[in-house]
């Protein structure tokens, strides 16, 4: 991983000109400890971009979601009528 990639994505104290930080939030290197940490950036467009990064653990996306797919790890028995 770039180490200049990841610190423009996390770092919202670098002026707007000198990076597009959710170009760097959705770029599929970032580390997907750097991209769950993007998902609370005040900057909408940054999160934004965090969540359709393809990085993004399957967990955290189930989570994100409000529903398990059934192939990750926070996957939830699905339960039927009357059960």
């Amino acid at each position: 991983m770039d180490p200049l990639l990841c610190g423009l994505a996390v770092n919202p104290a670098l002026p707007a000109e000198l990076v597009d930080r959710p170009l760097a939030a959705r770029h599929p290197a970032l580390p997907p400890t750097v991209v769950v940490e993007l998902l609370s950036d005040p900057a909408d467009p940054v999160a934004e971009a965090a969540a359709a990064n393809p990085s993004l653990p399957l967990a955290v996306m189930e989570e994100l979601a409000g529903r398990p797919t059934g192939r990750g790890p926070a996957a939830r028995p699905v339960r039927g009528p009357g059960g």
